[in-house]
């Protein structure tokens, strides 16, 4: 995102103190900043920030080191995980970008691109975020558990297909919450891929009279829906279906 330097000095006292409000006493603040940084090399001679510190001495000096931070991605994370709101910030972006760049590098690349695009290009970034959940769906396809989706299927096709593998289609048989979950999400999946198809201008399904979205409000809108969408299928999909797999697996006695 482009970010004003002036709104990141602002928030960034703020980052520090709710840190010791946190934490208290200079060797666990450390701790704690140390679980965000990134070491490169076995010498310890570059990461993607350093840890300053008072007067040469031991203590860390916090609001230094989070002055030294240059990605601002990276202090919205921090200040997310330590409780700070941040308006106009897409909350789940983190969690999501994190999960797909563990496993699922083409949703991952996609996503990436939709976030990077909000601003400047709206209507690409919708695009991209549609395209970034059927990724993901299609990706949970793959496992030998589930059922193999069409992989020429868009959007809301995918989601009726993953929700009745989850048990959560709505289906007049399904516990009346349950159900309203199963609607809500294929609801959602439905209207994002109408948005994409019918109110960009890099659709296929555009129109002469069409409304094009070119306001990064919409964008923003739509890829917190779809990172909401996404965590919900990835989560329940590592929940229910890798971690007891790899249960039963390891019950085997031999």
């Amino acid at each position: 995102m482009i970010v004003s330097p002036k709104y990141i000095v602002k928030l960034t006292p703020k980052i520090e103190k709710a840190i010791w409000d946190e934490f208290s006493s200079y060797k666990n603040v450390k701790a704690y900043i140390l679980k965000f940084q990134e070491v490169y090399d076995e010498f310890n001679d570059s990461a993607n920030f350093d840890i300053v510190y008072k007067d040469g001495g031991e203590d860390i000096d916090l609001l230094s080191t989070l002055f030294g931070i240059k990605d601002d991605e990276l202090i919205f994370t921090i200040a997310l995980d330590i409780g700070i709101e941040i308006p106009d910030l897409i909350y789940s972006i983190p969690e999501i970008k994190g999960i797909l760049a563990s496993g699922y590098k083409a949703a991952h690349v996609t996503f990436e691109n939709a976030f990077k695009k909000v601003i400047d290009e709206p209507n690409t970034s919708i695009c991209c975020a549609n395209s970034a959940l059927e990724s993901i769906i299609k990706h949970i396809c793959e496992d030998e558990s589930i059922a193999s989706c069409n992989q020429k299927n868009t959007l809301y096709d995918l989601t009726q297909h993953l929700l009745k593998e989850f048990k959560y289609f709505p289906d007049p048989s399904l516990n009346k919450n349950i159900k309203n979950i199963g609607s809500s999400l294929l609801n959602i999946a439905q209207n994002i891929e109408a948005i994409r198809s019918n109110h960009t201008d890099v659709s296929h399904g555009k129109n002469s009279e069409a409304y094009i979205i070119d306001d990064q409000l919409y964008a923003k809108f739509i890829i917190n829906a779809v990172s909401t969408v996404g965590l919900f299928l990835l989560n329940y999909y590592e929940k229910k279906y890798r971690t007891e797999h790899e249960l039963n697996s390891n019950d085997i006695p031999f």
